[in-house]
């Protein structure tokens, strides 16, 4: 999608251009009373096609030479799920876990995942099981009666687990997961120097962060926003090296930022329809937090 932007971008920033040289060409040719103006005029158009054309032709052209395919982390277990893509089996175990144990998003990701990792050497159904009752405690303490996730937060749970199943250590517990639009520095220069078809397309690549908490670990992933799996690590540590500060917005998206040892750290405005999970995961990386509170915290 990005290099199909790209190209368009290209187009249109080339129409514009040619229409400023042909202005030009005619305001020398027949000259006026209003061939200054003309000239200034054309002039502007074809800076402003120029604009728009080069980036788009250079980032299209370099996505051209590049054609990579999706990540998939190193080390994945060879599922014994339906499916051999790692994301449809994420959507076949979460059907499974949904028409079985129910529960809310939250739960249902947490036990995807253990039917996940222990569908090479275990027993799956067990294991989303197991994992389905301790979520349970979670839910019996918000009070509040699960509901169902809709289609478009299964898809990006989807892409989030199949992008972390591969980096789990061996009976690693899955938590808690949500994602966030990317703050980093290099999108906002992307946002200054060419605009908004500039920062769609690095979005495109790099403008979503997928964030797991797990029993032990705190696991952020950077892809693309508008699909795909990860396809680079932002932080990967202990929960007790990270920190955790989220700043919540009255109305709109809230900004949450995670920083590790040393300059590992990631930022990312979270969608409202994910502040939940959010404010879950910074419960759990919250050391003043009790064992359990208003949310349910599982440790």
């Amino acid at each position: 999608m990005g290099r199909v932007l790209l190209i368009i971008g290209a187009v249109v920033g080339g129409l514009i251009f040619a229409f400023g040289v042909l202005g030009l060409i005619l305001a020398f040719a027949q000259p006026d009373a209003q061939q200054s103006d003309e000239i200034v005029g054309s002039i502007f158009f074809m800076v402003v096609g120029a604009l728009v054309a080069a980036p788009c032709t250079f980032f299209a052209f370099r996505l051209g030479r590049r054609s990579a395919q999706p990540w998939s982390p190193g080390g994945s277990p060879a599922l014994g799920t339906p499916g051999a893509d790692v994301q449809q089996s994420y959507l076949a175990w979460f059907a499974w876990c949904q028409q079985t144990l129910g529960g809310d998003a939250v739960s249902l990701h947490a036990a995807t995942m253990a039917a996940m990792a222990a569908g090479a050497a275990g027993n799956p159904t067990a294991a989303a099981s197991a994992e389905a009752a301790r979520q349970s405690a979670r839910l019996a303490a918000s009070g509040v009666l699960p509901v169902a996730p809709n289609g478009a937060k299964v898809r990006m749970l989807s892409r989030i687990g199949a992008s972390t199943a591969g980096l789990l250590e061996p009976s690693e517990r899955v938590l808690v997961s949500f994602w966030g639009e990317n703050r980093s520095t290099g999108l906002q220069m992307v946002w200054f120097f060419f605009g908004v078809i500039g920062r769609t397309i690095a979005a495109s690549r790099m403008g979503a962060v997928f964030v797991t908490v797990t029993d032990r670990r705190v696991i952020a992933l950077i892809g693309g926003q508008f699909g795909g799996l990860a396809n680079r690590i932002a932080l990967i540590e202990p929960r007790s090296t990270v920190s955790a500060k989220f700043r919540k917005a009255l109305f709109g998206r809230g900004t949450f930022s995670l920083k590790g040892l040393g300059d590992s750290s990631v930022a990312m405005n979270v969608p409202r329809g994910w502040r939940p999970e959010a404010e879950m995961a910074f419960a759990m990386l919250t050391p003043s937090v009790g064992q359990a509170g208003s949310v349910g915290i599982i440790r």
